[in-house]
């Protein structure tokens, strides 16, 4: 595991998304994304790096709130698209993206 020193180094950077959904006091669920600025086109794009809702909490929507707090962050920040990298096989990731 990194350090505590390290994680908050990363969560600084401006172009970290991290989001966590919580029930009461309890995180349920997170996701945690990229701005990343393109080179040969004056814009920006989010890649969602990871999405993750515990076992108990899944099949509520929180995993669709979690992608649609992002879509509002692309808003804000004019990113031109969001994407996302779903490994053949890991059926659930494909159907939910």
């Amino acid at each position: 595991m990194p350090s505590d020193a390290y994680f908050q180094k990363v969560l600084a950077q401006d172009h970290v998304i991290a989001l966590a959904a919580r029930s009461g006091e309890t995180v349920v669920g997170g996701l945690v994304a990229y701005t990343l600025e393109k080179l040969e086109q004056q814009r920006s794009e989010i890649y969602i790096y990871d999405l993750a809702v515990a076992t108990s909490h899944r099949r509520k929507g929180i995993a669709t709130a979690l992608i649609r707090a992002v879509q509002q962050i692309a808003a804000n920040c004019d990113a031109h698209e969001i994407f996302v990298q779903a490994d053949q096989g890991d059926d659930p990731a494909i159907a939910l993206y």
